[in-house]
C-alpha cells in the first residue's frame, strides 16, 4: 500500500498525538478518517490532561490536611510511582506522602507555585517551581521537575532539580 503526501503527515501526527496522549492513543490507520480540527482536540485533551496532572502534584506538595494529601497523592501518581531529588526520595503512594509530610516539616509556610510554562512530549513533562521570599517563608527555592506519565495518564515518576536555593552555612 502506498501513502500520499498527505496521509503520511496525518499518519505521523496522529502518531505524535497517539504518543502524547497514552491511553486511549490513536492509531495510525485512524489518519484515513481524522480531519484538522479532530487532530486539534486530540492535542488539546492531551495537553489539558498534563496540565491537570502538574496542577494536582503541586497541590499535593502544598495540602497540609494529611486525609487531603493522601487522596492528591493517589490521584497524581500510579501505585508503583516514584519521586527523587538531591534530598529525598519516596516511592509509592505511603512513601511519597510520607516524604511530602516531611518536607513541609521542614520547611513551614512554604507553598510550590507554577513558574514556567508545561513543557511535554511522548510521555514525559517539565516544569518550574518556586516556594518562599514571603514573610511567612523568607527563603526562596525555585525548582524543575521532570516526570514521566503513566499509561493511566498519573505520573509514574518524577526527578526534581533545585534550580535556586539558599547558601548553605
Amino acid at each position: 500500500m502506498t501513502m500520499d503526501r498527505r496521509t503520511a503527515l496525518k499518519t505521523f501526527s496522529v502518531l505524535a498525538l497517539g504518543l502524547q496522549a497514552g491511553a486511549g492513543a490513536l492509531r495510525p490507520a485512524d489518519a484515513e478518517n481524522i480531519d484538522a480540527n479532530e487532530m486539534i482536540e486530540a492535542r488539546r485533551k492531551a495537553m489539558s490532561n498534563v496540565n491537570e496532572i502538574v496542577v494536582r502534584y503541586l497541590s499535593a506538595w502544598n495540602e497540609r490536611d494529611a486525609t487531603r494529601r493522601r487522596d492528591l497523592v493517589a490521584k497524581t501518581w500510579s501505585e508503583d510511582g516514584t519521586y527523587v531529588d538531591g534530598a529525598r526520595q519516596g516511592a509509592g503512594h505511603g512513601d511519597i506522602d510520607a516524604m511530602i509530610a516531611k518536607a513541609q516539616e521542614h520547611f513551614p509556610g512554604y507553598r510550590l507555585a507554577l513558574v514556567s510554562g508545561i513543557e511535554t512530549h511522548h510521555q514525559y513533562v517539565r516544569f518550574s517551581w518556586a516556594a518562599g521570599g514571603t514573610t511567612e517563608a523568607p527563603l526562596y527555592i525555585k525548582g524543575t521537575d521532570i516526570g514521566t506519565i503513566a499509561d493511566d495518564g498519573r505520573l509514574k515518576s518524577v526527578i526534581g532539580f533545585v534550580d535556586a536555593a539558599p547558601a548553605r552555612p
